[in-house]
C-alpha cells in the first residue's frame, strides 16, 4: 500500500512539475517545408522570419546532401549569407545558390539534399540560464531541367498515381517507377487505413 501511495504522489508531482516548466518554441521560422530547385535556375530564396517580438536572432543555414554529410567547398550549392541577423517580428531571405558542381548531378532524376537552419538566441543578460539553439531540417529536391519539363508534359498522369504499393508481411512498400521523389503520408484501400 506504501509503495502504491507513494507512485501516485511521484506521478503527481511530475505532473505538477510538467506544467510549470515552460516549452521551447522555435522563434526562426521557414516560409515552407521544402524547397524543389529547379535546374534552369540559378537559386531559388526561402524567406526567414522571427516570431520572437522583443529579441533578434542570427539565423545560420547550410546543406547536407541526403546522407546527412555537411556540403562544402566544391559542392552543387552554397546558402548565402551562411549568416544573418533577424530582428525581432523581422524577416528575411536567405538564397540556395547553383554553383558549377550543380551540372556534375545526375540529370535522369532527383537529387536529395537537406537545407538546415539554426537559430542562435542572443545572449542573456542574466546568470544562470540555460539557452538552446533549436534547428530547422527540411528536404531540397535538386529537379534537372529536362525532368521538370517532362514533368510539365505529363499532367495526364500524376506521379503519385504511378506509385505501387505492396504489402510483404506487415509493412507496405513502395515501388516508384519515375525519377520524381514522392512522400506518401497516408494510404488507404476500401474501407481499412494502412499501418506504416
Amino acid at each position: 500500500m506504501m509503495m502504491k501511495r507513494f507512485f501516485v504522489m511521484s506521478l503527481l508531482a511530475g505532473v505538477a512539475v510538467a506544467t510549470l516548466v515552460p516549452s521551447a518554441q522555435a522563434a526562426i521560422s521557414l516560409d515552407r517545408t521544402r524547397v524543389v530547385f529547379p535546374g534552369n535556375e540559378k537559386s531559388v530564396s526561402l524567406t526567414v522570419r522571427n516570431q520572437n517580438p522583443e529579441l533578434p536572432y542570427l539565423a545560420q543555414g547550410w546543406l547536407e546532401d541526403a546522407h546527412g554529410t555537411k556540403l562544402e567547398g566544391n559542392s552543387a550549392f552554397t546558402v548565402l549569407p551562411p549568416v544573418q541577423r533577424v530582428e525581432p517580428k523581422g524577416q528575411t531571405q536567405v538564397k540556395i545558390q547553383a554553383t558549377p558542381g550543380a551540372n556534375m548531378l545526375p540529370q535522369d532524376r532527383e537529387s536529395l539534399f537537406f537545407f538546415n537552419l539554426r537559430e542562435i538566441p542572443p545572449k542573456s543578460d542574466k546568470s544562470n540560464v540555460l539557452q538552446i539553439a533549436l534547428q530547422t531540417r527540411i528536404k531540397m529536391f535538386y529537379r534537372p531541367a529536362a525532368l521538370a519539363e517532362a514533368a510539365a508534359k505529363q499532367q495526364a498522369t500524376p506521379y503519385q498515381e504511378q506509385l505501387t504499393l505492396s504489402k510483404q508481411g506487415d509493412p507496405i512498400y513502395r515501388q516508384q517507377p519515375n525519377a520524381v521523389f514522392c512522400d506518401v503520408d497516408w494510404c488507404q484501400r476500401p474501407g481499412k487505413k494502412a499501418k506504416w
